[in-house]
């Protein structure tokens, strides 16, 4: 019976050390039987014996998870802020402390008319599209370098409202930065695992591409060099917004102080922990 099978799938999970078994498959279950599944259980309309597809659809589904595959992949969408973003293998997934980034960004520029912002390590494009949709009048670029993402953020851009541009450039090329001129803002989610960070990853994690992760020995290669090679896009008095680590505030703001960034602030998430950090040219 369809209705017995939820315990049996929470049960598979926990046995895969899963940590948030109900959630996720809850998630399971939804992608097979609607978002009111629960409703249905509890008023016996899944009392019956799944059929054929039901039932390789979710043998399948649980198999991929407990292989060690994100979720995110399985489902291949995620959610951010107010959208929904195509995920899968090759690119990273949105996260919700990527979120206070966005909401950072938006902030600086939303009183603008038609503010320029340049999203660098764009990824899916999740805060670059979702900058884009909160200011309606803005000029919104993205760039990625490696092909699967890149493809991902693309599909994002056409499946949203269209209107963010996609460069396929290297971030730490001098080159690439000097084809940018005049934004009043750049932000950046860059990698920024340590070489003790990418030792220790959850299993699940180490399926995303570690290009998106790894941010050299102590985490901060990008931060060293974006300040420097992108200030010349940025305009007299624009911002730049940085996604952290929790531990990386202080290393940060003094790099961009040291690069002649001003009015550095380190922003905390929705947990408390440093998230965000801009600054000022």
């Amino acid at each position: 019976m369809v209705s017995s099978l939820y315990n049996e799938v929470l049960s598979a999970l926990e046995s895969g050390s899963i940590e948030d078994i109900e959630f996720e498959a809850d998630v399971i279950f939804e992608e097979i039987y609607g978002r009111d599944f629960k409703l249905k259980l509890m008023t016996g309309q899944l009392d019956r014996k799944e059929t054929d597809t039901e039932a390789g659809k979710l043998h399948e589904m649980l198999q991929r998870r407990l292989s060690g595959e994100p979720l995110q992949y399985i489902v291949g969408r995620w959610d951010f802020y107010r959208g929904e973003f195509t995920v899968g293998e090759g690119v990273l997934i949105p996260r919700q402390d990527t979120e206070t980034l966005a909401e950072s960004a938006y902030v600086l520029v939303k009183d603008l008319e038609h503010p320029k912002i340049l999203d660098l390590c764009a990824g899916t494009g999740c805060i670059a599209i979702t900058l884009s949709e909160l200011i309606p009048g803005s000029e919104v670029h993205a760039v990625e370098l490696y092909d699967e993402a890149y493809s991902y953020l693309e599909r994002n851009i056409s499946g949203h409202d269209g209107r963010v541009i996609p460069h396929k450039l290297d971030v730490l090329s001098e080159e690439s930065a000097e084809g940018f001129t005049c934004f009043d803002l750049i932000t950046c989610n860059p990698p920024y695992l340590t070489g003790k960070d990418m030792q220790v990853l959850q299993k699940e994690v180490q399926r995303e591409p570690a290009t998106a992760l790894f941010g050299g020995e102590d985490g901060l290669d990008f931060y060293r060099a974006i300040p420097e090679l992108w200030k010349s896009a940025l305009n007299p008095g624009g911002y730049i917004a940085f996604e952290i680590g929790a531990t990386q505030g202080e290393a940060v703001k003094a790099i961009l102080e040291v690069a002649g960034y001003s009015d550095v602030n380190i922003v905390k998430d929705f947990c408390g922990k440093d998230r965000t950090v801009v600054a000022k040219l």
